[in-house]
């Protein structure tokens, strides 16, 4: 491994590690055993990835101090950093890096995607079931029931990442983890030089070097590492 490698594989377990993310990580989908749970949703009842409920109380819970400090007037996060990894005995290998904004479009508008986490379930800080949302649209490509039209690459990557290749199989790949945080100045960023980081560029930053350290395992397309 070069000098650059090993330096920046030494960024990535300190991040690992100052965050906690192994420790604090919970499970994305609900299972039994490693199959992956479904359930209606929606007015026409299709079937859904149904999210763990501890996914889904810790999303809760850091959406609903995102809302509070947004009524408040005191806003001091930018809204949510979170990483889907796959647990090995390696250690966290990256899946996805995301973000959700406590602000929307518009004037210093709360966020629908950070309002929904509330009581919602659709948006639920981009991992609604609604299309257009991750566990929406990763439901659509992996389960029957969906129209072709809501079938996208992106999603077929993410289901051939997650899942056995077999048809219609709802094994998952490993132990499919999720972290999640509310990002401030009271987290260090990944490149410890920069200091205090907005959110969109921490994201940037974790992107970049995910992917140079695991370039054929993070599913983010946008802001790779250019090798």
């Amino acid at each position: 491994m070069s000098d650059a490698n090993t330096s920046t594989l030494n960024l990535w377990y300190s991040f690992i590690a100052s965050n906690r993310i192994d420790e604090e990580s919970v499970p994305l989908f609900a299972s039994h055993g490693d199959l992956a749970v479904t359930m209606p949703y929606g007015r026409d009842g299709r079937l859904v990835l149904r999210r763990s409920v501890a996914m889904d109380s810790l999303m809760r819970r850091l959406g609903q101090e995102l809302i509070s400090e947004f009524h408040e007037g005191n806003v001091r996060h930018d809204g949510i950093l979170y990483l889907m990894f796959r647990r090995e005995p390696s250690g966290v290998v990256p899946l996805y890096v995301g973000k959700a904004e406590i602000y929307g479009k518009g004037d210093a508008n709360l966020s629908a995607n950070i309002a929904d986490l509330a009581s919602g379930e659709g948006m639920f800080g981009r991992w609604g079931y609604n299309y257009a949302y991750h566990i929406g649209d990763l439901s659509a490509v992996t389960l029957k029931g969906h129209p072709d039209s809501k079938r996208t690459q992106k999603y077929e990557h993410w289901r051939r990442a997650l899942f056995d290749d077999a048809n219609d199989s709802l094994r998952m790949k490993g132990d499919v983890r999720f972290w999640a945080c509310l990002w401030g100045p009271d987290r260090q960023s990944v490149w410890r030089e920069y200091g205090v980081t907005r959110l969109a560029f921490e994201e940037y930053l974790l992107i970049e070097v995910a992917s140079d350290l695991y370039p054929h395992d993070l599913l983010n397309r946008t802001g790779r590492a250019v090798r």
